[in-house]
């Protein structure tokens, strides 16, 4: 992987080294667990203050969750970057919605 890196460039890279869309329930549950982790290592910075082994720890869990979000997509052939472009400017629209509401 390079630092110029996009969002189609990873779910490729992911495609490539890890793609099982029979076990898709099994990749879910990954993703699960790796949100655990992730929740365990804000705890610990809540209760330890941010270290840089914590800091490093949350660095990792959050892209083992990219990782297994970006297998999702390739099990479902979903474009990430096409959902993200699609999602925003409905976020967009329902958020600029809500604050004329208040």
């Amino acid at each position: 992987m390079t630092k110029d890196l996009t969002i189609k460039a990873l779910q490729k890279h992911i495609k490539e080294i890890d793609h099982t869309p029979e076990e898709r329930f099994q990749v879910i549950l990954k993703l699960i667990e790796e949100v655990g982790e992730l929740s365990v290592e804000i705890r610990n910075s809540i209760a330890q203050g941010i270290t840089e082994d914590i800091k490093r720890k949350i660095k990792y869990e959050l892209y083992d969750i990219i990782h297994y979000v970006n297998h999702i997509a390739n099990i479902y052939s979903i474009d990430l970057e096409e959902a993200i472009i699609e999602k925003d400017k409905i976020n967009e629209k329902r958020y600029k919605e809500s604050r004329r509401n208040k």
